[in-house]
């Protein structure tokens, strides 16, 4: 596997999560087979160029964007901080409502 191809899959995975998307999830949206999409981000296989528009298109991003070597970097600090604070208040949200389940059952 070249380079090339590892920036792009490690960007197809980013911004799917990024996107809130499984797997499954996003290749329903582009109309892809789950396991074509699984054989795309293992690279097995490596999309059309009407595939790579269909994914840009659903992910709201720019073609290029998926082989630049650090996606991460097109949001700014502040707002990486922010989705880390919001994950990690979700987890605690979640966790408090398992233990009041718990306790009430």
């Amino acid at each position: 596997m070249t380079h090339i191809q590892e920036i792009f899959i490690q960007n197809v995975r980013f911004y799917r999560s990024q996107a809130g998307y499984s797997q499954l999830t996003f290749s329903e949206k582009i109309g892809l087979s789950q396991n074509y999409m699984n054989a795309i981000e293992n690279g097995k296989n490596f999309p059309s160029v009407d595939v790579l528009q269909k994914m840009t298109d659903e992910l709201n991003i720019f073609p290029y964007q998926l082989f630049l070597e650090t996606p991460y970097m097109q949001t700014s600090h502040a707002e990486n901080e922010t989705i880390q604070f919001a994950n990690e208040l979700k987890q605690k949200i979640i966790k408090q409502f398992d233990d009041f389940i718990k306790a009430h059952s």
